[in-house]
């Protein structure tokens, strides 16, 4: 509170405010004033630097006052007090403020008041009317004051109160509960409002900078804070301004810096990530969901193809290399793109992003003889290197490599895949056959979605299970024979690296022999490919084991995928029990259960006729 009586003996700034009834005189059916009764004299109205109207209706009630701004030169500090603050009415022909509007002006007032009396000159008249306009908000709103001067100093406030906090252009912070993370936006300006259900709640109109994929630039995100009793400490809410957070300066330093790396980021932009994310439902709710692996960041993709409403729309577009740090501060750290290990678009944690850890040694791992494996490291290496210099007789076709992996479950085909895009340092985009769809009309539009992505991303396509678009074609079966053309024509326009799958190699159209520019064939793993990926594991993991114990493990009869999942298994039961590493007795134990469940399921086949003993 100030102390300007102190300054002021005779109160004269008190002749500089006005105060009237507005009311409907049901005699004249026209809006009146009367002066409200105050033991004040009453000079003439052209003196006045403010009048304080209060709002009567025509029940006589009390709904609310306005402040009408008189002093030309009190009229200009508040317009700079509030420069850039919406829904003001200073700019009229007739300015007037709220109280509200009066009350977050109350700082800057105390500010230019203590600036104006170290002035060696100064100009009484504008000192007065900065005194009468401090004077209303004191006299008016005192006990507001007061009352949040001590909660804010006990880190506490009340739901009525909010308001008074929430100041316009002020920093807001909200835990982003969606993701997970910590955010700053701009506050614009706030109020309350009941639902239909009669649950009241304040809401913050708030201001961000994001990519919605067609621009960059500022937009619109409310805040919520649903109605509560009594006092509640300040760190009980998502939402609070930035100033009441005894960690702001931190938190300020670790927006602006995601700020700036989110600008850096390119149009799409591949991480790792580990955590919470966010997506819609099918029903259009919003649903969390964990994410562990690597993801593209594509606010353009997501626009297009994640059939989401989620992303706000830009409303003023802004260059991205003119930003300072108070706007780096309010870039939000929601970003969008899509999972490739939960196959989902969502909204991610820029918070929580990491580059990529390639696996340089992936082609190496390969149970793969050397002659097919530099073959296919050849093949993809000149790829990338010379993907621009050869282009077919017509424009857009021949720039693609497309490779056919056949083989059994869990010899090494989607591991293949998985090399290349490693030693490429380009994204693996999986996607099996089924999700494709099974009606031609189907199949088209996803496969065209999907090659589309694939190359947008730059990335490595593996096409799972793709024995339905392979097939023979025949004149009995025309919806297959619809299948295989439409994949065939779309085709031979893709530019990227694909890489097919499938268990029927013999059963494969003619057609795709001069569209297909290297083909492997995965047989059977034997003792010694078992063997082989046993120790890759071993090794990986940094455990020694004896050649007599990799003997043993290599005799169970299992495929890659086996191997891998028997291994992860046990490492999650080594972890369970304390152990820093896996030991060959968790391993035993989740080899022994699978080969009961092999024998199980063996002798219900023999059972039921479908193995011939």
């Amino acid at each position: 509170m100030s102390d300007i009586r102190a300054t002021e003996p005779e109160e004269a700034y008190k002749k500089r405010i006005g105060r009237y009834d507005h009311y409907w005189d049901m005699r004249t059916f026209s809006d009146a004033r009367r002066k409200t009764s105050k033991p004040r004299p009453a000079p003439a109205k052209s003196r006045y630097a403010l009048i304080v109207r209060r709002l009567i209706d025509e029940r006589g009630r009390h709904t609310g006052d306005v402040i009408d701004i008189k002093s030309p030169q009190l009229l200009e500090i508040l317009l700079s007090i509030n420069d850039g603050v919406e829904g003001l009415n200073l700019g009229r022909s007739e300015p007037e403020i709220s109280p509200q509007a009066m009350y977050y002006s109350y700082p800057g007032l105390l500010s230019r008041l203590k600036a104006a009396e170290k002035e060696p000159k100064d100009d009484g008249r504008m000192m007065l009317d900065i005194k009468a306009a401090i004077h209303v908000i004191e006299e008016d709103q005192g006990k507001i004051l007061r009352d949040v001067q001590k909660l804010t100093t006990e880190r506490k406030i009340t739901f009525d109160l909010l308001w008074a906090i929430f100041r316009p252009n002020g920093f807001v912070y909200q835990h982003h509960a969606e993701t997970n993370q910590d955010r700053i936006l701009l506050g614009l300006r706030n109020g309350y409002d009941r639902r239909r259900d009669g649950v009241k709640y304040f809401e913050v109109h708030c201001n961000m900078i994001h990519d919605d994929g067609d621009h960059f630039g500022l937009a619109r995100q409310n805040l919520v804070i649903n109605e509560f009793r009594g006092e509640r400490p300040l760190s009980d809410l998502d939402v609070c301004p930035l100033d009441c957070r005894p960690d702001r300066d931190a938190l300020y330093s670790r927006a602006v810096e995601l700020g700036k790396f989110f600008v850096s980021m390119p149009a799409h932009s591949y991480h790792e990530i580990s955590g919470q994310a966010v997506r819609v439902d099918a029903s259009g709710d919003l649903e969390k969901f964990y994410t562990s692996g690597r993801v593209m960041i594509s606010p353009s993709a997501y626009r297009r193809f994640s059939d989401s409403n989620y992303n706000p729309g830009v409303r003023k577009p802004l260059a991205r290399d003119s930003l300072m740090d108070d706007q780096y501060a309010i870039v939000t750290p929601v970003v969008f793109g899509f999972s490739f290990d939960r196959k989902s678009w969502g909204a991610f944690a820029l918070s929580r992003l990491r580059p990529i850890d390639w696996d340089d040694d992936a082609f190496e791992a390969l149970v793969l003889g050397d002659k097919q494996r530099n073959l296919i490291h050849a093949l993809v290496r000149e790829h990338v290197a010379a993907s621009n210099q050869f282009d077919d007789v017509i424009k857009g076709k021949g720039r693609g490599l497309v490779g056919l992996l056949a083989g059994s479950p869990g010899c090494g085909k989607t591991l293949t895949a998985e090399a290349v895009a490693e030693t490429t340092r380009r994204p693996l985009y999986a996607v099996s056959a089924g999700e494709l769809g099974t009606t031609p009309e189907a199949v088209e539009g996803r496969l065209m979605r999907v090659l589309e992505l694939a190359q947008m991303w730059d990335a490595v396509l593996l096409l799972d299970e793709a024995e339905v678009f392979l097939q023979r074609r025949s004149v009995s079966d025309v919806k297959r024979n619809a299948l295989v053309s439409i994949f065939l024509r779309q085709l031979e326009y893709f530019q990227g690296i694909l890489i097919l799958t499938t268990n029927l190699p013999e059963h494969c159209d003619p057609a795709f022999e001069s569209r297909i520019h290297f083909s492997v064939y995965y047989p059977m793993l034997d003792a010694a490919a078992r063997r082989s990926i046993w120790s890759t594991f071993f090794v990986r993991a940094g455990i020694s084991i004896l050649d007599a114990d990799l003997d043993r493990l290599s005799s169970y009869s299992i495929n890659g995928r086996e191997i891998k999942n028997a291994f992860s298994s046990a490492t999650t039961i080594a972890r369970a029990n304390g152990s820093p590493q896996v030991t060959l007795q968790e391993i035993d134990v989740v080899l022994s259960v699978l080969k009961d469940w092999q024998l199980a399921t063996r002798k219900q086949e023999i059972e039921n006729g479908v193995v011939i003993v």
